[in-house]
């Protein structure tokens, strides 16, 4: 450890990269992205982002971290974070832990002196009072000292080197933080850290008691030899957002809050920022009014976050709600909304921007049809090369990545992917969108403007 010696204070000056994979943890990253600030030792902090559509990412670049993108599975989203780091030392997080001062103090000590060859762990507790609770981490305490079994809510510090001779963090869809730590077993001690890791108690809140015998169970046959994939039959999704129903249509439609200067500004270029800003609220109010009221669940997705107040007070939230884009570009954007939409239990999705002023009801509703009758894709044509609207009935997955946006090859470029993966298409009638002063003037826009 002679590389890794030489502070103020005669300590080993350790550096730890910390790993934490995301998906939709806006309630809880930034607590612990906060806490970690208390950390006195050098750091590096990365998020891996697994999809989320909640602002995660956002959350945790203006908390301190890098954040990097993986396919959803925990254990694919710690390895991708612990290749991204380069740290010696690395500690695996979830979301909703929380690091007190006492585990700051506790994991410092502890790598101050720690052997490469060591694993530490913390003792586990949840974040709440009563009696149930304190069962439970008995419960945890008592397979500890008879089965050497500890999981990924009680944090894990290693040292790359001891990671890398175990194959790194298995990519497993459930017991990925059991076999990684059976097998870092094999090789040397794994110990207690002495200070309690809390974790949030959403996961025993939703699933209740019978969770603990499932578990149980599910852990005994891991250990038989039962693979993952099957296992993983046996525990439940993620709870759908309320008001969500199994099969129910999605219409997603993108939107930025009307702000001077940022909206329209290609427009802006002919007719100046302010006029600019007015025709994008007339024409983003028109859309939404003529959407709003059909048979299927309206959700607006704004490119910033916090601005949710003040698009609704333009769009009037009636029939609607509101929630974050993820960051990338606009095919990441648009490909993590619809994921959102099939997690939450969609059936179709269509997705629709707020330039098209002649996008209604009738037109939304002739999408859906076509993908509920064994469409695979539709497009509703726009005049300029693009679309303005596209709805799929189930993922079809690349294809938006790497689309040449806000060009006149986007809709062509689509079409030959969707052909190149043999997926059935229906092509809407072709509409116009306003981005300059020569299709404001086509569409006659202000002598038709909606309400608000």
């Amino acid at each position: 450890m002679d590389a890794e010696r030489a502070s103020l204070t005669g300590r080993p000056r350790v550096r730890l990269g910390i790993v934490i994979p995301t998906l939709d943890e806006a309630e809880h990253l930034p607590r612990l992205l906060r806490d970690l600030q208390e950390l006195r030792i050098p750091k590096r902090i990365v998020v891996v982002d697994g999809g989320s559509v909640d602002g995660t990412p956002a959350l945790a670049g203006a908390g301190g971290a890098r954040v990097i993108s993986a396919p959803a599975g925990r254990g694919g989203q710690l390895q991708a974070g612990v290749e991204f780091l380069r740290t010696p030392w690395l500690l695996l997080l979830h979301a909703d832990s929380r690091v007190t001062p006492e585990v700051c103090r506790a994991l410092e000590e502890w790598l101050f002196r720690a052997d490469p060859r060591q694993v530490g762990y913390f003792r586990f507790r949840i974040e709440e009072a009563g009696l149930r609770w304190r069962l439970l981490e008995q419960g945890q305490r008592l397979r500890e000292r008879a089965f050497g079994l500890v999981f990924g809510d009680q944090g894990l510090v290693v040292h790359r080197s001891r990671l890398s001779q175990v194959g790194g963090v298995p990519d497993l869809p459930v017991m990925e933080d059991v076999e990684l730590v059976r097998r870092l077993r094999r090789l040397g001690p794994v110990v207690a850290i002495p200070a309690p890791l809390a974790t949030s108690a959403r996961r025993y809140r939703r699933e209740g008691p019978v969770a603990v015998l499932r578990n149980t169970l599910l852990l005994g046959l891991h250990h038989l030899g039962v693979p993952a994939a099957r296992l993983s039959r046996w525990y439940p999704r993620e709870p759908r957002p309320q008001g969500t129903r199994p099969g129910e249509r999605c219409l997603l439609v993108f939107a930025r809050a009307p702000v001077q200067g940022r909206v329209k500004t290609r427009l802006a270029a002919g007719i100046g920022e302010e006029a600019a800003l007015e025709v994008y609220r007339a024409l983003g109010r028109r859309v939404v009014d003529q959407v709003r009221e059909g048979p299927w669940r309206t959700r607006i997705l704004l490119d910033t976050p916090g601005e949710e107040a003040l698009v609704a007070a333009w769009l009037d939230g009636g029939g609607v709600e509101f929630g974050p884009q993820a960051e990338g570009d606009l095919g990441e954007r648009m490909s993590r909304a619809m994921e959102w939409a099939w997690r939450s239990g969609a059936g179709p999705v269509c997705l629709i921007g707020t330039d098209a002023p002649d996008v209604d009801q009738p037109l939304v509703e002739e999408a859906f049809t076509a993908l509920e009758e064994g469409a695979d894709v539709v497009f509703g044509p726009a005049e300029d090369g693009g679309y303005y609207l596209v709805g799929l009935r189930a993922p079809a997955p690349g294809l938006f990545r790497g689309t040449p946006w806000s060009t006149d090859r986007v809709l062509s470029i689509s079409l030959d992917r969707c052909r190149e993966a043999q997926l059935e298409v229906i092509l809407l009638r072709t509409l116009m969108d306003v981005d300059t002063e020569e299709d404001l003037l086509a569409t006659g826009l202000l002598l038709r403007p909606g309400r608000g």
